[in-house]
């Protein structure tokens, strides 16, 4: 029940807040589409989607994924510049490895070692990029099972399989409100 009713509430509030926009939404040409093309060919409304779950922002009536969010020590941050996110990350850094960066929300524990400096996962191509790179890795390793393909992205630990599928439908959920909207957008 409890996965039902976050699944309704994240649903409703996405749905509600792109509706508004549904005929200006498109990820062609965007490092969304870039990215997903380049590796392992998935649909890019999939990663926004997982963006969309890890980082959202609200603001002017949008929802958009958020470049600059940290999640660190299992507690969420939206910076208002680059700068207050470097710093918060410096800072987070020298007390834990439990810091994720960005509108993909690359972890520094498991995927730090992607980049020379965590700063870098700042920067939005460079975070789709790494964040594209681990969900193709889980994507060879899932053996179809999108539910639990997308839930190893948040939640790689196997022991906490139904917290990994609760997650991977949210993101389901998500991905499907957004080919709708590209679908009324194209009309």
């Amino acid at each position: 029940m409890e996965w039902f009713n976050r699944h309704k509430l994240i649903g409703a509030a996405l749905l509600g807040v792109l509706s508004q926009q549904a005929s200006a939404f498109s990820l062609k040409g965007t490092v969304w589409d870039q990215e997903s093309t380049r590796q392992c060919k998935i649909d890019p409304k999939l990663l926004y989607a997982v963006a969309l779950v890890e980082s959202k922002k609200y603001g002017q009536g949008l929802v958009a994924p958020n470049p600059l969010a940290l999640n660190i020590s299992q507690k969420g941050y939206h910076p208002g510049s680059k700068a207050e996110a470097e710093g918060l990350l410096a800072d987070a850094l020298t007390r834990t490895q439990s810091v994720a960066v960005g509108a993909m929300q690359v972890s520094i524990r498991w995927n730090g070692h992607r980049v020379a400096d965590p700063k870098e996962l700042l920067d939005l191509r460079t975070n789709v990029r790494i964040g594209t790179q681990i969900f193709c890795e889980f994507i060879k390793d899932g053996q179809g099972d999108l539910p639990l393909v997308l839930g190893r992205y948040h939640t790689p630990n196997k022991e906490l399989e139904s917290v990994a599928r609760d997650y991977g439908r949210d993101v389901i959920a998500v991905w499907r409100r957004l080919i709708v909207l590209e679908q009324e957008g194209a009309r």
